[in-house]
Order: structure tokens, then sequence, then C-alpha cells
């Protein structure tokens, strides 16, 4: 053949360069190119294409065991091909199937050869081999107001890829799940995870609240009421509304008077209760200048004189003047005019809020004028005025007997007051407790109180009547409508004596006249111990009661008294018949109160038995639970029946809460206890039987001494008792001789000389108990 015959002839010129191997491969692919001989007869065409490697896969991804079938794509003349997959080896097959058995990214390389060269290509992290992933995330909270800023922790698992999708055309990548939702709505938050195992989702609906203040009117001009209100999206929860930093109201909509210009700080901060949804949103309100406009309110409206009141200004607008009517003849203007007017001088206020000292009782009217600049340049000033009537009240002038001189005569808002019949002079005066001491619970309250003389009254004027004390007038206090004051009877009559000593009050309003519930007292009224400041002039004891209280609800008494009725009360004092022993009165703290709805005495005696010589203690019991809606009394009069006994105790009564009383004689005695409690009175008793504790007692036989050692002696047992109480008890002591629980024990004897202290001790049933002891001398 021809070709046969071309191929003799280039034989020896390819052998040099050892390429018959090559020329058998490439065959066919010779073209009929010549050898480049001479010969006419044979010419062999021949080209050759450079190698070009490539390839593909079936895919990319998936789970361990994966198998992937690689395809050779490779163009140009090839001769050999070489695939390298990393840790799994190399293949040279042309298209070969490899299994992937573990997790992880795997690069693949194909290498091709041909007469023109090599070429190489590589596909780095080609195979993604993984577990499938798992999705998830938690957010600290998917409720809030916006703007509201979510925090989520991406809790998936196997993922190598996370992006996440917040439903609001904002996306990110990676872990970290932070995003800010600028405007309300609800929204899909979406999580997207892959790996070489596959991917996954997981969403969440957020919820985005509105939040925000609005404020109606926008603005306006001192005074202004505005309406503010709090958007929570609908939620209901906890609100608390600050301006300037101050809490002004919890509810959600807050209305708010500005009654003075400038720009002031409105908070709202809003949180439901068991969740982590809350807010807060601050706003400037500005309030700007109005027309001038007075408005004032006193820091008390009433109380006794002397009474400092602090006149509040509380106008509105642009001011540059104030001027104050106190209506008690004083005035004050402030600041201090410029040119002041010198045929009406007017003294200058401390500030635009002046202190005032109202002296004496009455009903003060008001009275504010203000100034301030017209709304335009050029305008007339602008003058507003207020009048409030009874602004300020002085019920009563020192009730308290504060503002009196040590051991000078009653005055100062009281007037003292002397019968004109009076036998003897008497002067009604103040005590201190810093100049002499406090005497029988006096004073009740500071540090002076009153002291009332019966001096020279003999008794012919009852003493409800008799015009013998001291006296005020006074007004009624619009809701504290109950009088009340504390006082001491002094007496130096006998307790049992027929002779009545006493004292009352009473309150007139110039045609009624009323005594005062509990204002009456005399000798035969229990007291507590002798006075220490006053003996009687014969040097007889003088005795104290209690601390009493006397009440009397006005309203009741002069149902048709008002503010302005002007009442008169008169505390009164009387003696019997004897200047010797004349009474006296303690008297402090004159006070209003509320009425009382309700007050029953009771008392617990709380010691059983009562024995002779021995404290009882009494406890009030009229209100058992002073935190349920009973009050407790204000004041008690204890009297313990025993003024009458032949022999007076140092005391019959005693004024406290839960007093404590030893009972010097046995018997039966009626206790009593009248409680009050503003203008009611209560009254209980119960029957006490005091008895005789036991006396312990004994004899011995024999009886004289000394006696000679050894000494046999005989002890018998001779204790009294009271038969309600009976001994139940023996214990002898034998000075170490012996002892016993007998009541009448054997024979002791007592084998050596001395003087030895025999003991017996007996227990009641009560378990009252009584010790005596002897002395034996032995020789």
């Amino acid at each position: 053949m021809r070709l046969s015959r071309s191929l003799e002839k280039c034989r020896d010129r390819w052998s040099a360069r050892s390429l018959i191997p090559i020329l058998i491969a490439l065959f066919f692919v010779f073209v009929g190119a010549g050898c480049g001989t001479d010969s006419d007869d044979a010419r062999i065409a021949f080209r050759a294409e450079t190698p070009s490697a490539s390839f593909s896969q079936d895919r990319t991804n998936g789970t361990p065991g994966l198998a992937v079938r690689f395809d050779d794509t490779s163009t140009g003349n090839i001769t050999s091909r070489t695939w390298d997959f990393g840790p799994l080896g190399t293949s040279r097959e042309a298209n070969p199937t490899i299994v992937f058995p573990d997790v992880g990214t795997y690069d693949v390389a194909l290498t091709v050869r041909g007469p023109r060269g090599m070429s190489r290509a590589v596909k780095q992290g080609l195979i993604e081999i993984g577990l499938p992933p798992t999705a998830g995330f938690s957010c600290v909270s998917t409720t809030g107001f916006a703007p509201f800023s979510i925090d989520c922790l991406d809790e998936s698992t196997d993922a190598t890829r996370i992006s996440w999708d917040f439903g609001d055309g904002a996306t990110s990548t990676g872990t970290s799940g932070q995003h800010v939702y600028p405007t309300p709505g609800v929204y899909s938050l979406e999580q997207t995870v892959s790996s070489g195992g596959g991917s996954d989702r997981a969403t969440a609906t957020i919820e985005v609240l509105s939040f925000g203040i609005t404020a109606s009117p926008a603005t306006g001009s001192a005074p202004v009421d505005v309406t503010f209100t709090g958007d929570t999206g609908g939620r209901s929860g906890l609100a608390i509304w600050t301006i300037d930093n101050k809490i002004v109201s919890t509810a959600p909509v807050l209305q708010h008077r500005f009654r003075n210009p400038g720009t002031f700080l409105v908070s709202f901060v809003f949180g439901v209760p068991g969740t982590s949804i809350s807010a807060q949103q601050t706003i400037e309100y500005v309030v700007g200048y109005g027309p001038a406009e007075a408005a004032f309110s006193p820091s008390v409206s009433g109380g006794s004189g002397p009474l400092e009141v602090v006149l509040m200004d509380e106008s509105t607008g642009a001011i540059d003047r104030w001027e104050w009517d106190f209506g008690d003849g004083s005035r004050c203007v402030f600041p201090a005019p410029a040119d002041p007017d010198p045929n009406d001088p007017v003294d200058v206020c401390d500030s635009s809020s002046p202190r005032h000292v109202y002296e004496n009782v009455g009903n003060y009217d008001v009275s504010l004028r203000v100034t301030g600049p017209g709304p335009d340049v050029g305008d007339p000033a602008v003058v507003s005025s207020t009048t409030t009537n009874n602004a300020v009240r002085v019920y009563i002038r020192d009730p308290g007997f504060e503002l009196q001189s040590v051991n000078g005569t009653i005055g100062n808002g009281w007037t003292a007051l002397r019968p004109p019949d009076a036998t003897e002079n008497a002067t009604h005066i103040a005590l201190s407790n810093a100049q002499g001491g406090a005497d029988v619970g006096m004073p009740t309250e500071g540090t002076r109180w009153a002291v009332l003389d019966g001096l020279g009254t003999d008794g012919t004027t009852p003493v409800d009547r008799v015009e013998n004390g001291i006296r005020q007038d006074f007004l009624i206090p619009s809701e504290q409508t109950v009088l009340e004051f504390d006082y001491v009877l002094l007496y130096a009559e006998p307790p049992a004596s027929p002779v009545l000593d006493a004292t009352t009050a009473t309150v007139s309003d110039g045609t009624t006249t009323v005594e005062i519930p509990g204002a009456r007292a005399d000798v035969s009224t229990a007291y507590v111990g002798p006075s220490l400041r006053f003996p009687s002039r014969d040097g007889s004891t003088v005795r104290a009661t209690p601390v009493l209280t006397a009440s009397l609800d006005l309203a009741t008494a002069f149902p048709d008294a008002t503010d302005e009725t002007l009442l008169t009360l008169t505390i009164r004092v009387a003696n019997a018949t004897n200047g010797l022993r004349s009474p006296r009165v303690y008297v402090d703290d004159i006070r209003f109160t509320r009425p009382a709805d309700t007050l029953t005495a009771d008392f617990i005696l709380d010691t059983d038995p009562v024995v002779v010589g021995r404290p009882a203690r009494f406890i009030d019991d009229s209100c058992p639970d002073p935190a349920s809606t009973c009050l407790e009394p204000t004041s008690w009069r204890w009297d313990f029946d025993t003024r009458l006994l032949p022999t007076p105790p140092s005391a019959s009564g005693s004024g406290e809460q839960d007093p404590t009383y030893v009972f010097p004689e046995a018997g039966v005695y009626d206790v009593r206890l009248k409680a009050r409690l503003a203008d009611l009175e209560s009254e209980t008793g119960m029957l006490v039987n005091v008895i005789e504790g036991p006396v312990a007692a004994f004899a011995s036989d024999p009886p004289a001494g000394p006696h000679v050692a050894p000494a046999t002696l005989v002890f018998t047992d001779q204790s009294t008792f009271d038969a309600s109480d009976p001994i139940v008890a023996w214990s002898w002591d034998f000075g170490g001789w012996g002892v016993s629980p007998l009541q009448d024990p054997a024979a002791v004897t007592i084998g050596q000389a001395g003087d030895w202290i025999i003991r017996l001790t007996v227990t009641t049933a009560s378990g009252q108990t009584d010790t005596t002891q002897t002395t034996i001398t032995v020789e």
C-alpha cells in the first residue's frame, strides 16, 4: 500500500527520535502529508491539537457515602489522563465514579497529556460532604415597641452557611441575628442553613408595636390644660408619667395643667407585667407666656393661733407685681416698688408667695392682685385680681398654753374669770415642766399647762355656772367638729367626804349653754396619787385624778352653727366650803378632732386569782384588733372601787390603757372603766374578788429554847389561806438536818450545838407562795 511505502521511507528519519509509538497511536490522524522525500508516489499530511483539560460531575454535595460520576470533557490530542481526588487517591479512568465516605470538602483535579503538551484542570472545594443541617434560633424577645431591637441566638446544628431574612427587606449572614425594626408591623423572620448534607429553614413571627406620646393641644400658653396619651400598641400594662423627673400619674392618659411657662420634659414609661415588653419616650412640651391671671392657695387653711400660713402664688402668665391683702388689716407688695407712695406705705413681701402670721381667732378673706405686661409692645398692662373668702380660719388661740408666762396670770387669748363675790383672792396661772417639773401626767402636750384655782368660791353657785376659771371664744372647724381637752382635778378633801369640790366645762353660743360630757369631776372621782406641786393650805394630802379627757361634738350640740358662729368655751372650778382645802384644776391641749363612729368599752383581768398586796393587771379590750375597722380609745378612766376603804390607799384609779393595781384589802370590788374616743364615751365594769394570800407559819415542840444537843423537835404547820385557794404543798428545810414535803413532818433531831434556821414555804392551788423562818438555838 501507498501508506506502507511512505512509512518505510520515513522510518530511518523518525527512529532517532523514538517516535514509532506515537506514529502508531496517531495512525488514523495522518492526512496524507509527505515525508519530505523527493518521491512523487507518496505524501502524508500530519496535524496534532494541543490538549485542554476539563471535566464535569453529576453532583457536588451530599452526605457521607455519596457516589459522584466524573466525566472527562477535555479537548485536543490526549494520550493519557490522571484524576486526583486528594485523600481518596488517583484514577486513570476516563470517567470514574468516586465514593466520598467522610464529611469534608474535597478538591478534584484532572491532568491530560498529548503530543502537543499537557493541561491540568483543578476545582477547589468541588465536593462538599456533610451531615444534614438543622435550622434553629431563639430570640430574647419577639414582641416589642418600635424601634424594636431583636437579638437572636443561632441554635442550628451541622450548618456551614447561615443566612437571615428579617422580613422587612433586610438580610444578613453569619450566626448573629441582630436587627432593628424601625416601624410597627408583623414580620416573618427566617433563618436558612445549609451544608454538604443539605439545607433547612426556621421561622419566627416578630411583632413590632407602635409606641409614643401624643399631646393635645400640641402647645399652649400658661395656664394650659394638656392631655397626654400614651400609644402602647393596644397593650395594657403599667404606666408611669413624669414631668421634669417627678412622678405625676400612673394612668394610661395624663391630664395636667401647666400653670407657668417653660419647657417641660414629659416622660412616659410603659411595661407589660410578666414580660420583657417595655419602652420609654420623653418629649419636650413648650408652654408659652399668657396674660397675667391671679391665683393662690394657702399652705394651711385653718388651725390654732398664732397660725403661720404661706400664701402660695399660683398665678399664671407674665407678671411683674404682686399685691397681697391678708384680710386682717395687713398688706404687702412684691417686689419693692421703684417709687413707693408716701401717702400709702405698704410693707414689702418676702417673695411672691409670702408668709403671714394670723394671731387671733377669726375668718380671713385673702386677696391677690397681679400686674403684667400687655400681649404686644405698647399695650396697656394686664391686671388680674382674685379673693378667697374664709381662705384662712383661726379656730382658737394658744390651746396648749405655750404662749403663757410661767407663773403668770392666764391671758394671751384667754380670759381669766373670778367671781365678783370671791371671799379670797386667787389667780389662774401657767406652769412649766422646765420650771418645777411635771405633775400627775401634766403637761399632756408641749411644756406648759394651765392651773385654775378654786380658792375664794364657797359652793353657793353650782360648778356649771360659777364664774371661776378661764374662757375663750372660738370657731368650729368644718370637719373636725369635736372639741376635746385634758384635765386633772386636785382636791384635798378626804376621798369619802360628802364635800364635793368640783370642776366642769361648758360651751355656749350666747343662747344655749351645754355642759361638756366627761368634764365634770369631784371628790368622788378616783385618784392616782398625790400632787407633787400643790400641798393644801392646811397641810392635808392633795390627791389628783388621772388625766381625764372631756369632749363634745359641737355640730350635734349646736346644729345651727355656721363657719361664722363664735362659740364660748368656759372651764370652771368651784370650792365647796373650806378655803383651807380648796381644789385646783390642771388643763392642757384643747384640740379639735373628727367625730367617732362607734365605741364599746371592755377589758380583761389578766390575773387569777387577785391577791391582796400583789399586782393585778387589767387590759383594755375595747378594740381587740386595732388592725381591723375599730379604733382604740384615746383616754381611759379606771376606778378600782377602793376610794371608800377605811384607810385610803395611795391610789384608787388610773388613766393608763393597761394599768396594774395592788388591792390593799380582801373583798369584792366593782372595777369600772370609762373609755373615750372623740365625742364618744363608753363605760363597763367587772366584779373582782380579791382574796388574802397564804401566810406561812409554824410552831415547834418543845417551844422554848435553847435546846440541848442532841435535840429532838416536832414542827407543826399553822399557815393560813383563803378558802378559795387552799394550800396544796409544803416545803420544810430544817437547817441541814433534813427536809420534808409533809404538812406536819416527823420529829427532827438536831445533833449539834448552834443556831439553826428552820424554813417553811407553802404553795396554794393557784401557785401563790409564802415563806417564813425561825432560828432554833441548840447548846
